[in-house]
């Protein structure tokens, strides 16, 4: 679902690209290891406004109920994204990388990455933090936040259906049966629900 865009809005309303851009960035950092940087009650306090605003009701509560059931949210959170994303007993449930998915050795830095960090550099956009690969989930949506904030919509739509979606759908079933945290499971919906948008 694309943000409201009802004719009555004021012109100083922010645009359908400005607003994506927003929520891309947001959906960026619930996909980055929680850090102190930015993982507070005023992050969640948006996240929850964002599901409110999206009216998804039953997702707002799951994060509202815990929220209040855990005393150290910051902790809570980095022990399941290492469970989920870095490692867990016997290997990691959903590496998030797209050529994971995507090349037939599902390996890291595979042609498909090399591809996602072309498409990278032609829109200027350059990967600050080179520990991660280019294909990591959450520089793809960092990038579509970049591109929406350019109104570079094609080119975000083009980025979605040829470079995200063929493996983020692969992703989510292999996550889905695992997910047993409120806040990743809020997160790979909030994400489904944007990327699907767009196919």
């Amino acid at each position: 679902m694309k943000p409201d865009t009802d004719s009555n809005t004021e012109t100083s309303s922010p645009s359908v690209s400005a607003t994506l851009a927003d929520i891309f960035a947001f959906l960026a950092l619930l996909m980055r290891y929680p850090e102190k940087s930015f993982f507070d009650d005023e992050f969640l306090d948006t996240l929850e406004h964002l599901l409110d605003k999206l009216d998804l009701e039953p997702l707002r509560r799951k994060i509202s109920t815990w929220r209040s059931s855990v005393n150290n949210q910051l902790l809570d959170a980095q022990v399941e994204y290492t469970r989920l994303f870095i490692n867990a007993a016997q290997h990691v449930i959903a590496p998030p990388y797209g050529s994971v998915y995507l090349e037939s050795e599902r390996s890291l830095q595979g042609k498909s990455t090399e591809t996602t960090h072309d498409f990278y550099r032609r829109y200027g956009f350059d990967i600050v933090n080179k520990a991660e690969p280019a294909d990591h989930i959450s520089l793809e949506l960092e990038f579509l936040s970049c591109l929406y904030r350019q109104e570079e919509v094609t080119a975000a739509e083009t980025f979605i259906r040829t470079l995200l979606f063929p493996w983020f759908e692969q992703f989510y079933q292999q996550l889905i049966p695992e997910l047993r945290h409120p806040l990743y499971e809020v997160s790979i919906k909030l994400i489904s629900y944007f990327v699907q948008e767009d196919q």
